[in-house]
């Protein structure tokens, strides 16, 4: 009886050593130090202690409760350790695909390449909802394809709809039986072909007026600049 009780006694202190000694050996991951540095891995390291103070005291079977809670800490902790890693690729990855959609929003890509933006956008959406829940790993390649996807893209310069240089400075005239107004000045084809837009006219003008705050009282030979409204080049004084 007391050989049978000394072999199972070494047999139970063969299999604690051989257990202690995995978790002592730390598998490597991407990242040595979040392994070696999480919850689960100074919980099993705590355990780990226990187990060899319960050893030492002869308690044989609590050692191999504490030797296998500390097993499955060490596999929690390289589990954490290796999500940790994703977690940092993805967010890397994530700020350089917005940066990548801001661009895009600068550049009009949705206008000037869209089905490149549809699929940067939608992808977009599904990577941050991924990271949103963690699931890093599936993240990082959605964010490194809008990365991807929009970084050959090229900013395209809108065509002029006229290369017609058009008059950048006007000067009333004296017509007594229809005087120039600034809504009638903002309606002449070379100003803007629209009597509404008036009021950049006599903003831009109002400094030279004799009575600022009064846009119906303007006089002739008044020089009056007119606004670039939509990016018209414009140069010169309008002679009749």
């Amino acid at each position: 009886m007391n050989n049978k009780r000394s072999i199972r006694s070494i047999s139970k202190l063969s299999i604690l050593l051989a257990l202690l000694a995995l978790i002592v050996t730390v598998v490597p991951v991407s990242a040595q130090n979040l392994l070696e540095d999480n919850p689960h891995a100074r919980r099993a390291r705590d355990l780990r202690i226990q187990a060899e103070r319960a050893i030492d005291e002869g308690e044989y079977d609590k050692a191999m409760e504490l030797t296998e809670e500390a097993q499955r800490e060490r596999e929690l902790a390289e589990e954490w350790a290796e999500k940790a890693v994703w977690g940092f690729r993805a967010n890397s990855m994530r700020n350089r695909a917005r940066e990548q959609m801001a661009y895009a929003e600068r550049i009009n890509a949705a206008t000037h390449y869209p089905d490149e933006y549809e699929l940067a956008s939608s992808t977009m959406a599904e990577a941050e909802e991924d990271y949103a829940n963690e699931r890093y790993e599936e993240s990082f390649p959605k964010f490194r394809l809008v990365r991807d996807t929009i970084s050959p893209l090229q900013p395209v310069r809108a065509a002029r709809e006229t290369e017609e240089v058009l008059p950048r400075y006007y000067v009333v005239r004296l017509i007594p039986e229809n005087r120039d107004t600034f809504n009638k000045i903002a309606g002449y084809d070379f100003v803007y072909g629209d009597r509404t837009k008036w009021r950049p006219l006599y903003e831009a003008n109002r400094h030279i007026l004799h009575d600022p705050d009064n846009p119906h009282l303007i006089h002739p030979g008044m020089k009056f600049e007119i606004p670039s409204l939509a990016g018209e080049r414009r140069e010169g004084v309008w002679e009749p």
